[in-house]
């Protein structure tokens, strides 16, 4: 984070960008689906005049210019001057990723926009504007002098220069209005809570001279001394004569996002000339006043020495409409109504805040495990102290999470666009439904799932989805349903990404892998491995090289993708009807509550949600199926027993299963299976530490741990270790419990 002030603000604008991106980009993508109402075109409107606002704060002119001919369209289509029609949301839809390369160049963070394409957008959106696209001009002064120009060489502290206040000094807008027009006069007093909302006098006066040209008086009667000044209030009213064909209507617009925040009358200045106009203070100069404002005054510039001849002074003030005979003493603001309050903060910060409570965690599990070796007794001081510390840790740890959750809704509201233009690049009509937008996951996964689903739609709307005449000739309506749906399973998130297409094609994908050498051509697969084939590097189904697909490389980077986040993707098709895929993955990175258990002397933790029950195997539960596979008798069904030191590696012959203890875990795709252990240690919250990362990956292990001792524990991944014993043991008359 840098330390000066004006960068920090200027970060957080631009933080503020993307969400009104977002916003912009979900509001437009409604108005095409024929769901959006009035208050979406406002919503849209806003975000576009938001930002807008928000980058003639910082001279982003180039920003300011091409979301000027944005917002203008915006507040045609609001104002049912014009229709929002077809070609116009997609007009609309280009512009804003226009904007959105527009934001990401003023950052740093992509080139300067090609002017060419930038010039053309304008051009278009002029045109839905007005008919035609407006010649280009070069910016012309404001006919009217406001205020002389006040200058000095130097930037001050925040990078401000007191010129770009200077309202004789500002661009004409990029489809200017002619000076000609009705006069009228405008009395404009703020109050403290308009500033406190992060508006500015300044910014609205200089969209005012956009509209043509201006004088400007000040009335600072109601200004106190300096013994009496309250730094939160607001003591001054501005007088302000414009001429403009825009109306009162498009002088009321300016105020749009204020008007409740401040005392604002606006009438024909023929109607007010026989009212006494605000006495306004000679020799003050507004430009200063208004650099002065936005920086800090203890590292104010020197005095500005003024570029033109005269001093600088205010224009003289017009007979002005009668605000009060004597100012309005000022009252304490009001109230507003609670909401939430948030802060933002750097996720570095948020992270290093996670590490260390991993680290609490760990230490207090250490000392938990001396207490035990020292053989204090429970009800000791100690041991009820350490069981408080326990307590405490856990709300630590929650409270932290809890701080870095967030909902999936920011991944979800990209995809309608990602869909829309996949549809209109492969002829197809796609709807896209989406469930539980609100659920909430770690911010570190919630980033790192946009490839893989962006991956896996592409693949659902080009493989699975049929053409629209196929559609119709299957009895299926033309248009197709992708459905992506998010929820909480298990202490796990699982995300299903569904299509009601012609489902995996299997004899083809089979033929696909002989020819590329992936399988034998004897091979003998189940349904399930024929449809995880496509999960091969360098496999593909598309027959031509296309920008959608047909490169080779999309499922297999999908499953890397997931297995890198600690989850696992599973596929469950039906010819004819369709094919989900489901992800499912951690909740968060940092911790897991697990079951400790030993198997071989070798200490494991098996996930806690993954646990149904343990039990001590009976001899008379115990079967074999074809003489070698181990089932056990679970509440009158039959589950698999798996032998964990065997699956690992950690011992070559079978333990006899009535010396050990059977944990019953349940896989994310509901099948059940029992793990046979030597014995359970207990239940502990433990910190994950990446194995992939720090070594490599290991079959059948989700990541690793570090227990109170100091040794270093595996986090078994029990549905990869399932899913290898059914692979092994897949025979007709072994039915999983489900």
């Amino acid at each position: 984070m840098t330390d000066d002030p004006f960068e920090a603000i200027k970060v957080t604008f631009f933080q503020e960008c993307d969400e009104l991106l977002g916003d912009l980009e979900a509001g437009l993508l409604a108005i095409e689906s024929g769901e959006g109402d009035d208050e979406t075109v406002n919503a849209v409107f806003r975000a576009v005049h938001s930002v807008k606002g928000g980058a003639g704060a910082f001279g982003l002119e180039d920003l300011v210019r091409f979301a000027h001919v944005f917002e203008t369209l915006m507040d045609e289509i609001r104002s049912g001057r014009k229709p929002c029609d077809d070609p116009t949301v997609k007009t609309l839809l280009r512009a804003a990723d226009l904007l959105a390369d527009h934001i990401a160049a003023a950052r740093g963070h992509a080139p300067p926009v090609d002017e060419p394409r930038s010039a053309a957008l304008v051009a278009e959106l002029e045109m839905l504007t007005h008919g035609e696209a407006s010649a280009p001009a070069a910016p012309a002064p404001v006919a009217a002098p406001v205020v002389a120009a006040a200058a000095t060489d130097d930037e001050d502290d925040f990078g401000f220069r007191p010129i770009a206040f200077d309202m004789s000094s500002l661009e004409a807008p990029s489809a200017p209005v002619e000076a000609a027009g009705e006069t009228w006069r405008v009395v404009f007093r703020p109050h403290a809570r308009m500033y406190a909302n992060a508006n500015e006098t300044g910014l609205l006066l200089r969209e005012l001279s956009r509209l043509g040209p201006i004088t400007v008086a000040l009335d600072d009667s109601a200004l106190p001394g300096l013994d009496d000044l309250v730094a939160e209030e607001s003591y001054l009213t501005w007088t302000v004569d414009i001429e403009t064909p825009a109306g009162e209507a498009g002088i009321r617009e300016v105020f749009d996002f204020v008007e409740s925040d401040c005392e604002l009358t606006v009438s024909p200045a023929a109607d007010a000339d026989d009212a006494a106009a605000p006495e306004a203070t000679d020799d003050f100069d507004i430009a200063a006043l208004l650099a002065k404002a936005m920086v800090d005054p203890a590292a104010a510039a020197p005095e500005p020495t003024p570029v033109t001849p005269e001093p600088a002074r205010m224009a003289p003030a017009a007979p002005a409409a009668p605000v009060a005979a004597a100012p309005a003493p000022i009252t304490a603001p009001a109230t507003p109504a609670s909401s939430a309050i948030t802060i933002r903060v750097d996720l570095d910060r948020v992270d290093r805040l996670i590490n260390v409570v991993g680290e609490l965690v760990i230490q207090q599990a250490m000392l938990a495990q001396r207490v035990v070796e020292s053989g204090l007794a429970r009800s000791s001081g100690i041991s009820v102290g350490l069981e408080d510390l326990e307590l405490l840790t856990r709300e630590i740890q929650d409270s932290v999470m809890a701080i870095r959750a967030q909902p999936v809704k920011s991944v979800f509201q990209r995809m309608p666009r990602l869909v829309r233009e996949v549809a209109e690049m492969t002829g197809k009509r796609v709807r896209l439904v989406t469930e539980g937008e609100a659920t909430e996951v770690d911010k570190t996964v919630v980033e790192r799932l946009a490839e893989p689903i962006t991956h896996m739609l592409r693949n659902a709307i080009d493989h699975g989805l049929e053409s629209p005449d196929d559609r119709v000739a299957a009895g299926k309506p033309a248009e197709g349903t992708v459905r992506m749906v998010a929820l909480h399973r298990s202490g796990r998130i699982v995300i299903e990404i569904s299509d009601d297409g012609r489902g995996i094609n299997r004899d083809r994908v089979r033929g696909i892998a002989v020819d590329k050498g992936l399988i034998e051509a004897d091979a003998v697969l189940t349904d399930e491995e024929i449809d995880n084939l496509i999960f091969l590097p360098g496999f593909s189904t598309a027959e031509t090289i296309s920008d959608v697909s047909g490169r080779g490389v999309g499922m297999d980077v999908v499953r890397r993708s997931i297995q890198a986040l600690g989850g696992r993707i599973s596929i469950a098709s039906t010819p004819g009807k369709g094919s989900t895929f489901t992800l499912s993955l951690p909740l968060t990175l940092a911790v897991l509550d697990g079951m400790v258990v030993s198997a071989a002397d070798q200490t494991l933790v098996a996930p806690l949600t993954a646990i149904v029950e343990s039990l001590t195997p009976r001899p008379q539960d115990i079967h074999h199926v074809g003489g070698h596979d181990a089932v056990i008798r679970f509440r009158e069904e039959f589950v698999p027993l798996i032998d964990v030191a065997m699956v690992m590696g950690f011992r070559a012959e079978p333990a006899v299963p009535a010396s050990g203890v059977a944990v019953v875990i349940e896989t994310e795709a509901g099948f059940r299976a029992a793990l046979l252990v030597d014995a359970i240690q207990g239940q502990r919250q433990v910190v994950i530490k990446s194995l992939e990362t720090n070594y490599q990956q290991v079959e059948g292990v989700a990541a690793a741990t570090i227990l109170g001792d100091g040794r270093v524990a595996l986090i078994l991944d029990v549905d990869a270790i399932v899913a290898n014993a059914r692979r092994r043991s897949a025979r007709p008359e072994l039915k999983l419990a489900s």
